[in-house]
Formats: structure tokens, C-alpha cells, sequence
């Protein structure tokens, strides 16, 4: 099962920012820190947030996708997930409020929301990869992430040698690891935009497969009880939140947030929250 990452203390170098890992310790959630950082009253939140460069004065602007659960998704015209409360932890070690900008994925994995001031960060299942550290600047991982190859019945194709052997149809997220994965293995894969869509064609017979995030898939699964797992992977792949390059300010201001809510218990508690664990 996909798990939270842990990450080893580091020392930060901005001096304005140490006051970060002090903040929110008696908060049980992230609905009551962000409420604390709207009431104005916490000064060293606001120190927090004068030493980095918004977007938008007074919020801390995120990019996500529109629909990748349970990461983050839409309910009752509200974006939630768990991305969605790691952005609003951020932004209240930072004494403002989070605001969120959805945007097709293939522009925020490509760096462009970030380099054109679309957003202060990138907060959307990002895999940490080598390719996108060229245009974007990645915090310490927070989660641990697998691979999984899931099929619309028991009958589909039952392992991921299999579907290249055969040379089925697997669908993947354009700009995911998933497509990048059937890419290096040899998979007859067809891209979709959004998850929305892929899975949609795998009820529908547009693909015989989908390769994507396992908790991706597991979500889906519970929505749609004729989708199967068929085999899962272990990969190096690890989600991060992404800054633009060379913003050491606004990197150092999430590694803090990250490392405060790893020390006080609340990555954990968001991380079950989405994701509860299953036992075997």
C-alpha cells in the first residue's frame, strides 16, 4: 500500500523562515489552521509569508487537476483531496489562505503554470522525476507512490507482460508516469487528458487496460466495482510539491510546512483521511 514518505530533518536557509515549524501544533486539522491564518492573528505567519513572493497577496494560489481522487476531485463545487489539505497546511504556516487554480495536467507537469505566475505551487500527484527537475524545483517527497494495471473484469488481460505480449490497448494520463511506464515497456498506449476520461474508456471498451497510480486506481475501483487490479508494481516514484525554478524562498517555506506536519502527526492523519489503510 502506498504510504507517506518519511523524510529525514533538514536545516533551512532562510532565517525568516524558522518560526514555520512552531506554527499550528495544537491544530487538529487543517480547516482549524487555515481558519487561525484568515483571523490575522498569528504574526509569525504573516513574517512566514513576507519572505516569499505570491501570486496573489494574502493566498497561497495552488495548481492542481480538476479530477485525480483522491488527490483531489470536486464535491459540492469544492475542491478536496489530499492535496487539497497539504496546500491548506501550507498556506496557513504562511498566515494566508489557500487558493486553488485547476488546470489541464499536461500544463502544470510541464512547468508552464509555474513559470507564467499561474500559481505560487503545484500540488497534483506529481512524481518527482528527473525530466521535470529541468523546469521546476520539487520539495522533500511527502508520499511513496506504485504502479498498478487495472482491467473492466476478471476476463481482461491478468499482468502487465501479458498486455505487451498481446499488445492490447492500455490507456494512461498524458504526462504521467503511467505513460511514461508503458512507454518503457513496450505497451500499445493510448493517452487521455484526464482520469475522467480514461477510466470512462475502460468501461466502455475505448481501451483494454489502464496503467496508472495505484491509489488512483483504487479510488476509481470503489466507484466502479467491475474494475479489477490486476497486478501492481513497485517504482521509484515519489509525489512532491513543485515550485518554480529557482524560487528557494517559497521551497524553503514548503519543506518547513512538510517537516511540521510530519513531526505533529497531521501528514499522517490526511493521509488516512483519502486513503484509509486496507487490511490484507
Amino acid at each position: 500500500m502506498p504510504r507517506p514518505t518519511p523524510r529525514p530533518s533538514r536545516v533551512h536557509a532562510l532565517a525568516a523562515l524558522s518560526a514555520i515549524a512552531a506554527l499550528a501544533l495544537t491544530a487538529c486539522t487543517s480547516e482549524s489552521s487555515s481558519e487561525d491564518a484568515a483571523d490575522g492573528g498569528d504574526t509569525a505567519g504573516a513574517t512566514a509569508s513576507s519572505a516569499v513572493a505570491l501570486v496573489e497577496p494574502g493566498s497561497l494560489t495552488v495548481c492542481s487537476e480538476s479530477n485525480y481522487p483522491p488527490f483531489e476531485m470536486e464535491e459540492d463545487g469544492e475542491m478536496v483531496g489530499l492535496d487539497m489539505d497539504l496546500g491548506r497546511e501550507i498556506a496557513a504556516d504562511l498566515g494566508v489562505e489557500m487558493k486553488n487554480v485547476t488546470l489541464a495536467f499536461e500544463s502544470i507537469q510541464s512547468g508552464a503554470a509555474l513559470e507564467t505566475d499561474q500559481c505560487d505551487v503545484a500540488i497534483s500527484a506529481l512524481s518527482i522525476t528527473e525530466e521535470r527537475r529541468t523546469v521546476m524545483d520539487f520539495s522533500e517527497p511527502y508520499y511513496d507512490n506504485e504502479l498498478g494495471l487495472v482491467t473492466d473484469g476478471e476476463d481482461g488481460v491478468g499482468s502487465i507482460d501479458a498486455a505487451r505480449e498481446e499488445q492490447v490497448r492500455v490507456g494512461v494520463m498524458q504526462g504521467t508516469v503511467g505513460e511514461t511506464q508503458a512507454e518503457e515497456l513496450g505497451l500499445d498506449a493510448v493517452q487521455f487528458e484526464d482520469a475522467t476520461t480514461l477510466f470512462t474508456a475502460l468501461s466502455t471498451g475505448g481501451v483494454d487496460a489502464v496503467l496508472d497510480d495505484v491509489t488512483a486506481i483504487a479510488q476509481h475501483a470503489q466507484d466502479d466495482p467491475d474494475f479489477v487490479v490486476r497486478e501492481t508494481a513497485d517504482l521509484d516514484d515519489q509525489l512532491g510539491v513543485a515550485v518554480a525554478k529557482g524560487d528557494t524562498a517559497m521551497l524553503a517555506a514548503v519543506n518547513a510546512a512538510l517537516d511540521r506536519i510530519e513531526e505533529d502527526g497531521t501528514l499522517e492523519r490526511i493521509v488516512e483521511t483519502w486513503i484509509p489503510v486496507q487490511e490484507n
